[in-house]
């Protein structure tokens, strides 16, 4: 059976001079955590925690509303796909230095995984070898890959790979002898891709150019996204090493190394979840296909928004049930209005097909449609009659 092995900083960004999220704290954000996920996963692999999933994705966002890390992981049972967690850093999180970001960042992925061991029935005790692991290794992830002989076997060379702070690797060069293993040379650093797997991927380049010279291309993402060379030669028993960068690399803040480290708050969320609050989710629906549907769906949305809103809470706590979730399907030959209900959810599936021939207002209709759906959530719960709703300040701009 699979066991969790990867935690995953979504997303592993191709390109080092483009911002890997355009928010700039989520930017650094997504970047700190890619060293420290690294050495986590090569820890958690260890363990052997079977799993339906061998992955476990991370979600960061910057909420400027916050004043600690706020984390959050669905701990409801994955039958496929991967587990997941959400990070959200406000905006203080970049006057913090590199290695405190970076200590935080460790407190949510571990966090992540002590609430899903909980869940999944795994040994949460053991996971603090994976957190000792990472705080033995600086908070760096490295590898180095396999050695390889000169031509004329008197030498070995091996890429030495980092994950920096900014979230991108270094890799340099280093040759030793053969008979006794002293170090001969060693090259400065050129840039490498973002993963361990772009290490890899980029150490099977290096090759042996007779046996005075030895290079790799550094940074390996796809092919179309792969280039720079890092060498080293010897000339008259001298060793000389180049570096030619493919890209540059985007600096992160310095932040100041005197503040102590956010509080971090890690929280499950699910309906299997006890902490989960009272919950009212719009989870989406397709295929959008015309312009009668795009339409429909944008007020459709703005309904939900309302719903959603937190007088919208506040009249679904009242149920005594963890979540409401609506989701909508645009197909079949007639509109309908169902649901599921396990213990501590509430499924609405709405069916809505194209009225485009017959309907010149679809805003009514998807008011309709929303009465419908608070019809049948009250017939479910017996919750009685829904208050009249605000509008959020991020619905306005969906009205059609």
């Amino acid at each position: 059976m699979p066991v969790l092995s990867l935690v995953y900083p979504w997303p592993a960004k191709g390109r080092a001079d483009r911002p890997t999220d355009e928010d700039e704290v989520a930017d650094v954000a997504i970047r700190a955590c890619r060293s420290v996920a690294e050495l986590y996963s090569e820890a958690l692999g260890e363990l052997g925690f079977t799993s339906k999933v061998t992955e476990l994705r991370i979600f960061t966002r910057h909420d400027p509303d916050l004043d600690e890390v706020r984390v959050t992981v669905s701990v409801d049972p994955v039958r496929e796909g991967c587990e997941v967690g959400h990070v959200s850093v406000p905006t203080g999180f970049l006057a913090h230095s590199p290695r405190v970001r970076a200590e935080m960042l460790l407190e949510a992925v571990h966090g992540i995984v002590t609430r899903l061991a909980l869940a999944r029935g795994w040994d949460a005790d053991a996971l603090e070898a994976c957190r000792r692991h990472c705080l033995d290794r600086g908070l760096e992830y490295r590898w180095s890959s396999a050695p390889k002989v000169s031509p004329d076997r008197r030498h070995v060379a091996q890429a030495a790979f980092r994950l920096a702070p900014d979230g991108y690797g270094r890799v340099r060069l280093l040759v030793t002898r053969r008979d006794d293993g002293v170090l001969v040379a060693s090259s400065d650093e050129a840039l490498a891709f973002c993963t361990s797997e772009g290490f890899r991927r980029a150490a099977r380049s290096m090759r042996w150019h007779g046996k005075d010279r030895v290079a790799v291309v550094p940074y390996d993402f796809v092919p179309a996204i792969r280039g720079g060379e890092l060498s080293l030669s010897r000339v008259n028993d001298s060793w000389r090493g180049t570096v030619a960068d493919y890209l540059s690399v985007r600096p992160v803040p310095e932040g100041d190394p005197a503040l102590p480290p956010l509080t971090v708050r890690v929280e499950g969320r699910g309906a299997t979840a006890i902490e989960q609050p009272p919950d009212v989710s719009f989870v989406g629906g397709g295929p959008i296909e015309s312009l009668w549907t795009r339409r429909f769906h944008r007020a459709f949305s703005a309904e939900m928004d309302r719903l959603g809103s937190p007088s919208g809470h506040v009249w679904w706590a009242g149920s005594g049930i963890r979540l409401l979730e609506v989701q909508i399907w645009y197909g079949g030959d007639r509109a309908r209005v169902r649901s599921r209900r396990s213990d501590q959810r509430l499924r609405v599936f709405v069916d809505q097909p194209d009225l485009s021939a017959s309907d010149r207002d679809p805003a009514t209709r998807a008011r309709q449609v929303a009465e419908s759906v608070v019809a049948l959530v009250r017939r479910r719960t017996g919750l009685g009659p829904l208050p009249e709703l605000e509008f959020p300040s991020s619905a306005g701009s969906r009205l059609p």
